[in-house]
This record gives C-alpha cells, sequence and structure tokens, in this order.
C-alpha cells in the first residue's frame, strides 16, 4: 500500500523530527509552591514509575538547554543547584532509558 503524497510528507516530517536529539532536565526536589510555574512552562510530572525519578521534567532541543538550565536556577532553585540533564536521542526517546 503506497501512502499519498502528503502522507509521504507527513510520515519524512515526523521522522526528521524524531531523529533530533533533546535533552531531558529534571527539576528533582522543586519546591511545591513553583510547580504551577514549571507547568506553565512546559514540565511534566513523572509520577507513573517510569524512569529514574518522580519529578517535574521537560526535553529541550541543544540550543535551549542552558536557557532552560538559567531558569531553573534563578526562579525554581534561586541559586546554582547540580541540575540532572540527559541526552535523549532517537533510540532512548520512547524507552526506559529515557
Amino acid at each position: 500500500m503506497r501512502l499519498p503524497r502528503s502522507g509521504t510528507l507527513a510520515m519524512a516530517s515526523l521522522l526528521e523530527k524524531a531523529r533530533v536529539p533533546t535533552w531531558r532536565i529534571w527539576a528533582s526536589h522543586a519546591p511545591y509552591d513553583l510547580k504551577d510555574a514549571l507547568k506553565a512552562r512546559g514540565y511534566r510530572w513523572n509520577a507513573d514509575g517510569h524512569g529514574p525519578r518522580r519529578a517535574w521534567f521537560i526535553d529541550v532541543l541543544d540550543n535551549e538547554k542552558a536557557a532552560e538550565l538559567r531558569f531553573l536556577e534563578t526562579e525554581i532553585y534561586r541559586g546554582e543547584v547540580d541540575i540532572p540533564a540527559k541526552r535523549i536521542d532517537a533510540f532512548d526517546r520512547f524507552s526506559d532509558r529515557a
């Protein structure tokens, strides 16, 4: 079965985006009263037991990583902290390794 041309372009676009590496940044032990700021920024809560921790996290592109770490240090933790971040590629994105 062949996909219509528009379907082929859509699939190519999805595959291209899936191959772009991202960074998963964890806001471990973030103050509870700042959860709304994290949600507004696009963070999600990892409460289902998958992954290494129960914490807020976000996936960002390489060029967004530094700004996201700065946001956490200035707006959430209000100081310099060691923020866990892991590079995620197409092989890890939808596995338990991420």
